[in-house]
Formats: structure tokens, sequence, C-alpha cells
């Protein structure tokens, strides 16, 4: 018991030191890129630091291993910067982050990961800690072929003793920024009862009432989160005609999550909007951000490279981006069409591990697929969350009708909520209709843009902090006790998953097979998943070529 303490007090501090130097690496791109430095808050500031760290990643990838020596020098260098006095941060805000992570600490503490953490967010991000990068990787396994920048990130975070327990950091630190951005906004807003305010509550409230299982997020669901903190930020714009600056701040968030998965590239339409209706053209002289265009730039040439070396497509999986069989590295146009297709399949109800139909090229096209996909997907899962959704913003609306007012630029938002999640919704359910592949975003703007046609025009003289204290507090009391639940349940499972290594989650040690050339091993075999195997890591054997000193997978 004593042991597990100090091992919980241990993550807790190495957590909390993780964010520090993430909001210290933001604090020095700020300052590069922004005039005005005071345009962001501590939780901005730590997402900005979050894009800056994907660039430090996805450059060192190419010279050097993200092994514990590398990331002890970028964790320190992050917390010097964060200490540096060229600019103080607010005691407050220090203790508001500070007990931010206390309260949602139990959210970290996980025996199960997602699905696909042993099949390929582990294995790659390991790979990425043992080794520098080598081209064809998505040879070896399909999901080492599906980019995310968020398995960099996982990556730095390989340290001494405690080794790769922290690769799910990443997606708890976007979730302790958000939060913290939320939480602020409340706080600022509650005086003037805006919209601001109202969707803060209803986003802080969703995020904390229904994305309490780390082991869901995976890849998908940080991105989703984001957008909800970029979706008020545009607003803000609008309504306090706040500076170009900000703008360009929310396509840095914008340019993270299209890193970690690339259909949200969709929502670039909100930039597109706002900017229309401010009537502001960015590439005029006195509103164009020369830094932050060559950071946009730099990012997304990375962002293309390692996309191109796992596969030989600029983005995967369209095939058009593709140069199929011209490398002997690269994926076979006809793989890259057959996958796109079983993903296609698997996102309409038509795949999983253990079933498929018949001609999936057939049950893809137009509608065939709906009433299965409805029958077995929408019954259970869709309706569910629409119904949580639903509920939240009922909730709201009784606590909170007429103590909010709603009025400035009231329709040009409604109108860019709706067009954005319209547009949004109809692609998601023609090519992806799972909601972990963005659909809990476009639902949950919809119907809350819907919600505020129904709030009265009539703001009464009323201080709401007290009662917005409350429902920040009810939603942390929510928070914790389905993790806990969940914490117990996974003491008691009786699987593979079950909690004998607390506080650290499941990791199944597996036979491999070593294969060499000149007596030095290049790559590890195991049957199945790799999880914590060695890596390059596959199920597959591939022969190679070096290069330079780069590793080539042959096809």
């Amino acid at each position: 018991m004593i042991i597990h303490f100090f091992q919980i007090i241990s993550i807790f501090l190495l957590v909390f030191l993780f964010i520090l130097s993430s909001v210290g690496y933001g604090k020095f791109f700020r300052n590069i890129v922004f005039k005005d430095v005071s345009v962001l808050n501590i939780g901005e500031t730590g997402l900005l630091g979050i894009f800056f760290l994907i660039i430090i990643s996805y450059t060192s990838s190419f010279l050097f291993a993200h092994n514990s020596i590398h990331n002890i020098i970028v964790l320190l260098l992050g917390l010097f910067l964060f200490f540096l006095k060229k600019e103080k941060i607010e005691l407050k805000h220090l203790n508001l982050l500070l007990f931010i992570t206390i309260v949602s600490f139990s959210f970290f503490l996980i025996s199960k990961n997602h699905d696909d953490f042993p099949y390929y967010h582990l294995p790659f991000a390991l790979s990425l800690s043992e080794n520098k990068i080598s081209f064809g990787m998505g040879l070896l396994n399909y999901g080492y072929r599906h980019h995310s920048s968020l398995l960099f990130l996982n990556s730095l975070t390989f340290l001494p003793i405690i080794k790769y327990f922290l690769f799910n950091l990443p997606n708890y630190l976007i979730l302790i920024f958000v939060n913290f951005i939320l939480i602020d906004n409340l706080f600022k807003n509650y005086k003037k009862k805006n919209i601001i305010f109202l969707l803060s509550l209803i986003f802080f409230s969703v995020i904390n009432i229904k994305f309490t299982r780390l082991s869901e997020y995976g890849t998908d669901i940080a991105g989703q989160i984001i957008l909800l903190v970029i979706i008020i930020n545009f607003i803000d714009i609008l309504i306090n005609d706040k500076k170009i600056d900000k703008v360009y701040y929310n396509i840095f968030l914008l340019l993270i999550a299209i890193s970690f998965k690339v259909y949200f590239l969709i929502y670039f339409i909100l930039a597109f909007l706002v900017l229309y209706y401010l009537k502001i053209n960015p590439l005029k002289k006195e509103y164009f951000n020369f830094k932050a265009a060559i950071f946009y730039f730099l990012f997304l040439a990375f962002f293309v490279a390692h996309n191109f070396i796992n596969t030989g497509c600029i983005i995967y999986p369209m095939d058009i981006s593709c140069v199929g069989e011209r490398y002997f590295w690269t994926l076979d146009i006809n793989e890259v069409k057959r996958s796109n297709l079983w993903l296609e399949s698997w996102a309409k109800a038509g795949a999983s591990p253990n079933f498929r139909v018949e001609n999936l090229s057939e049950y893809v096209k137009g509608i065939n697929w709906v009433q299965n996909w409805f029958n077995n997907y929408f019954i259970g899962k869709v309706s569910d969350y629409l119904l949580i959704i639903l509920l939240i913003n009922f909730i709201v609306f009784f606590s909170f009708n007429k103590k909010v007012n709603l009025k400035k630029n009231f329709i040009i938002i409604q109108k860019i909520l709706i067009i954005t999640s319209v547009i949004a919704l109809t692609i998601w359910f023609f090519k992806h209709p799972s909601l972990r592949y963005g659909g809990y975003l476009p639902i949950t703007i919809l119907i809350t843009s819907l919600f505020m046609f129904f709030y009265s025009p009539i703001n009464f003289k009323n201080n709401i902090r007290k009662i917005t204290k409350i429902f920040i507090v009810l939603v942390i009391i929510v928070f914790n006790l389905k993790n806990i639940i969940r914490i117990d349940s996974e003491f008691n499972r009786n699987d593979q998953y079950q909690f004998n290594n607390f506080p650290y989650y499941t990791v199944i040690n597996k036979e491999y097979e070593n294969l060499k050339i000149n007596d030095i091993d290049y790559m590890y075999v195991t049957e199945g998943y790799c999880w914590a195997t060695p890596t390059p890591c596959s199920n597959t054997p591939r022969k190679i070529r070096v290069i330079k000193n780069y590793i080539f997978f042959e096809r």
C-alpha cells in the first residue's frame, strides 16, 4: 500500500512537471509568434506548447530516437522556459491548473487502454523512443499507416524506470488545458452572461460527463475537445471584436487537431466563415503574421513528410495522393484502396474483427448500409450520445434560461454553427459514420445551437456566480464517481486487464523472434499484437535495405 502511494505521488508530480514544461514551450512560442503576449491564458498557452512539442518531435525523429536522455532534455528545457521571469504567470492561474490536475487525476489511472493501444499506439510510439524514423513502416502494421502526431507526443514521455507508462499523458494534458480554458471562460463571462459563458458551461459538462474514460480517447477524442475550444474562440472573436492574433491562434489549434486525425480538416470552414463575416483579409499587410505563416508551413511540411515516409501517401488512405509501387518501400495502390474500403465498411457497421458483410464494395455504395448501421450502431451508441447531449442542454436550459444574454451577433453565430455542423455531419455520415471518427463534435454543436433558439431574450439582473460554482462542482463529482467506479471494476476484472500492476496499465509480455542483418537485430516478429515488444515490431517478417543509415522496409 505504501509503495502504491509513493508511485501515485511520483506519477502525479511527473504529470504536473510535464504540464509546466508544455506551458513553458507555449510561453516561448507565443513570444515568438504574437506581438500581444497577453492574448492567451495559461491553458491556451499550454495548447500552443503542444503545437511546438509536435514540431520538436517531428523534427528530432529524423535524427534521434526519443529515448530517455532526449526526453529529459526536452522536459527540463520546457521547465526552464516556464520559470523564466520574462513574463510572470499569475498565482491564481497556477493554483487553478493544480486544482484541475488534482480533481481529474483519477482519469489517468487505468488498467485497460484503448483497443488500438497494443495494436499500434504503443508499438509505434515505442519505436520512436527506440529508433529514429524508418521508411515504409506502413508495411509492418495496418495501424502504422494512420498518422497521428499524438503518437509522436507519446514518445516524448518515455523516461527511465517509468518507461512507456506515461504514453497516455498527451491526451490527459489536453483535457487539463481545455478544462482550464472553459473554467476561465466561465468566471470571466459570468457577469456578462453571454454566449461564451453558456457554451463554455455546456462544453465543460459534455467533456467531463461523457469523455471520462482515458481508454476511449485513443487518437480521436482529443482533437474533438480541442475543436470545442476553437468554436468558442471564434465566437469570442465575433462578439468581442478580438484582434487577428486570436484567428492565427485558432489556426494553430486546427493544425493540432488535423495532425491527430486528418478528417478534422473540414473545420477550417470556421476560419473562412469568421474572416468573411469580419470582412478581414488575413493576407493584407496590416493583418498578415509572417512568423505564424512560417510555422504553419513547417508544421504541414513535417506532417506530409511523415505520412509519406510511412506509406508513400501524402494523406493516407486517399489513394489519389499515393505514389503506389513507384518505390520499393511504398504501399501498393490496390492495397491502399482495399484498406480504404475496409475502413469505410468498418465505420458503416459492415465489418468488425469477427464479422464482415459478403460484398464490402456493394455494401458501402449509396445508402445500402444505412439500415444495418441504424440497427447495429445508431441504436445503442449514437442514440445514447444524443440522449446525453439533450439531457445536458435541458439541464443547462432550465438552470440558466432568463439568466443569460445571447443577443450580440446571435444570428451570425447561429448561421456559422449550423452551417459548419451540417456540412461536417453530412460528410461524417456518408464517409465515416462512427462517433469516434469525428461524430461527437458536429452532433454536439448542432443540438446546442438549436437549443439556443429557445433561450428567453429577457435577461433578469442576477448574480449567477454561485450557481455556476455549484454546476462545476457537480460535474467534477460525476467525473470522479464514474472513474472511481471504473477503477474498482478494473480491480475486479477476471481477464488479462485486471488491475494487477496498479497504478500502471496492463502490458502483455510477448514472445518474439529477432531478425538480423550483419549480426545486428533490425526487426522483431511476434504473433498478434506487438504490445511492448522491442521495435520495429510486426507479425509479418520484412526484408530491409539500409540507405544512408536509414532503414527502408521492402514491400
